[in-house]
């Protein structure tokens, strides 16, 4: 279903590695979808507004083979360029000029026929005028417009868009960001703990593409989605899932790495994560090394622990000595989580099964109540009446025969959630004794899961010359 204030949507369709990805940034005028040689890249429906009210669709290629991609990844690709085809109302069907027409793109053309939707040829890859010649053959496809076309080099698109603006209405103007007043939701974790499952499952819908296949998502894939509140209001999040983080060493071909950059990049303009780590693994070293990087960024977590369902069966099967039952395992299990995830504090930990649909109801809610606790005014006098007890409960050493104090402190900002110091020296902040002020801070304020910043302000050194001239002048 359409969001009311959009009154057209356009599908690029076609065969693997035909440009459709570079011909929907180069519409959009901006990188959203992932551009490789390598084909398959796409795979999930990636969506964005072209104009205010018209959405378009970059969808994977069709009738990707086994060679190109595993196959239960093929087939769930051509599933979901199918279901744009049937949502879209107006289909650019793009094929590669330099490939000439192919069998497959006869067979994808008779579906659109089929469709009885409006269908626009995009001939792609004609990089200079005197290669137009070789759009003529994609004449015999039937359809009525043919538009020559370089995604790559911006040669024919001045006649795309008019193509476009004709079926659609006027597609200069860039859309507004409907973005704000959204709570901005990533999901993420390491390759196949199950992000896409559970997206889709509080989607309601198979949105994106699951199998067991680990790095099946590459693009970062984003749905709006209002869910009224109980008390009436309405909570209104943008949803986005990220192509699985891995370690940096194994990040070892370009197209991992662009997968990685837009999964960062997606996480750092989010204000809370859910950070899916494998119930049958626990938290590793990775989901640590993801939930720093997190922080740092400036995001809150919430951490789903997904395949409970697997967790559960095998303790039933096989229970384990030292525990009475599965509830009581249960509750180590959660505590373990927070042990390695210290941070974490009092947030809510969920165990969760997106193969079962199990455990996910109040996900959003804690979302929501999370980003409230991000925003969440603190009176100065709460706050500096605070931070002195958590230093004069632990006061910090010397440094270089000075010993970090704290004159007045107050908060500046909500992501992250930032605290300025106005202290004597800045440089006598030790890191040891800046990670203890910020743990003993999300405690007492209750902040658990809760990105924390502290800006220090030292007092301005003075020669000797200048502190004589200052007494002077009193």
């Amino acid at each position: 279903m359409k969001p009311e204030s959009i009154s057209k949507s356009v599908a690029l369709v076609g065969r693997p590695n035909v440009g459709k990805s570079r011909l929907f940034n180069r519409l959009l005028g901006r990188r959203v979808s992932i551009v490789h040689d390598k084909p398959g890249v796409t795979r999930d429906i990636v969506v964005e507004k072209l104009s205010d009210s018209v959405l378009l669709m970059d969808t994977g290629g069709m009738g990707a083979t086994a060679d190109v991609a595993e196959k239960v990844i093929a087939d769930a690709t051509n599933e979901q360029a199918k279901f744009a085809i049937v949502a879209a109302d107006i289909i650019v069907f793009v094929v590669d000029s330099q490939a000439g027409l192919m069998p497959l793109d006869e067979e994808i053309a008779a579906l659109l026929r089929s469709s009885g939707k409006r269908v626009i040829v995009a001939v792609n890859k004609v990089d200079l005028p005197m290669h137009e010649e070789r759009a003529v053959e994609f004449h015999k496809l039937g359809f009525k417009d043919v538009v020559e076309v370089s995604a790559e080099h911006g040669y024919g698109m001045d006649n795309m868009v008019g193509v476009l603006s004709r079926e659609c209405g006027d597609i200069s103007s860039p859309p507004r960001d409907d973005a704000e007043g959204r709570i901005k939701i990533s999901v993420a974790g390491r390759p196949n703990v199950g992000k896409s499952s559970i997206l889709n499952r509080l989607l309601g819908e198979n949105r994106l593409i699951v199998s067991d296949i680990a790095g099946t998502t590459r693009d970062c894939v984003k749905t709006d989605i209002d869910i009224p509140a109980k008390n009436g209001e309405i909570m209104k999040f943008r949803l986005i899932d990220t192509a699985g983080l891995r370690a940096k060493r194994k990040t070892n071909t370009s197209l991992d790495y662009l997968s990685s950059v837009r999964t960062r990049d997606a996480i750092a303009t989010s204000d809370v994560v859910f950070l899916v780590v494998d119930a049958m693994e626990g938290v590793t070293e990775l989901d640590k090394r993801l939930a720093g990087e997190i922080v740092e960024e400036g995001a809150s977590i919430i951490v789903v622990v997904n395949k409970w369902d697997y967790a559960t069966s095998t303790f039933e099967k096989q229970p384990l000595r030292g525990y009475t039952g599965i509830g009581q395992f249960k509750e180590h299990f959660d505590a373990a989580v927070r042990s390695s995830l210290n941070f974490i504090g009092d947030s809510r930990i969920c165990f969760a099964s997106a193969l079962e649909n199990k455990g996910l109801d109040g996900l959003f809610s804690a979302a929501w109540h999370m980003y409230a606790k991000m925003n969440s005014s603190v009176t100065t006098s709460k706050l500096n009446n605070t931070v002195q007890s958590i230093i004069e409960a632990n006061p910090p050493k010397y440094v270089s025969g000075k010993r970090f104090k704290v004159y007045y402190s107050v908060k500046t900002s909500s992501r992250p959630y930032t605290v300025r110091l106005f202290c004597n020296r800045a440089d006598a902040l030790t890191h040891a004794y800046r990670r203890y002020l910020v743990n003993a801070l999300r405690e007492a304020l209750k902040l658990g899961g809760v990105s924390i910043k502290l800006e220090t302000v030292g007092k301005v050194s003075q020669t000797l010359h200048e502190r004589i001239e200052e007494k002077s002048r009193k």
